[in-house]
């Protein structure tokens, strides 16, 4: 029995070599089909390249606004521990940090929104690819 399975197998086993059969009525690819494929595939590397490029100026716009967020959030923390009547001294101030890439200034405005408060407003500017981005962040502030 061993025997028939092993003689069955011999027969359906056929071993084939890539430089026999290839004359006419062999079917392949012509050169022009070849460049084609080429062409498509590049295409497809041109436009997978362009995404990324501009993910990578999405996460550096995400990092850069981030970036200029918790700036304008620490200046305005610093600028709310300070007393209440010191805050007359720190008025129309301009700061800048970070070697010129961050600017920021501020008011403070007596009695702005309800009497007996003063309202600071933070403007933090960053220059960036050629154009300003700008927060502003206001806060009011009572007299304790």
């Amino acid at each position: 029995m061993a025997n028939k399975k092993e003689n069955g197998m011999e027969n359906n086993l056929t071993t084939y070599r890539i430089s026999e059969n290839l004359g006419s009525g062999e079917k392949g690819f012509t050169l022009i089909e070849v460049l084609i494929a080429i062409a498509i595939f590049s295409i497809g590397m041109l436009a997978i390249g362009a995404l990324q490029i501009g993910a990578m100026q999405g996460a550096t716009t995400a990092r850069t606004s981030t970036e200029l967020t918790a700036f304008a959030e620490d200046r305005m923390e610093w600028m709310t521990r300070e007393s209440y009547d010191d805050l007359d001294d720190l008025d129309n101030l301009t700061e800048l940090f970070y070697d010129g890439r961050f600017s920021v200034s501020w008011d403070v405005e007596e009695d702005g929104v309800y009497e007996g408060t003063k309202t600071i407003t933070l403007t933090a500017t960053e220059e960036w690819s050629g154009r300003d981005r700008t927060l502003v962040l206001q806060h009011v502030m009572r007299q304790r």
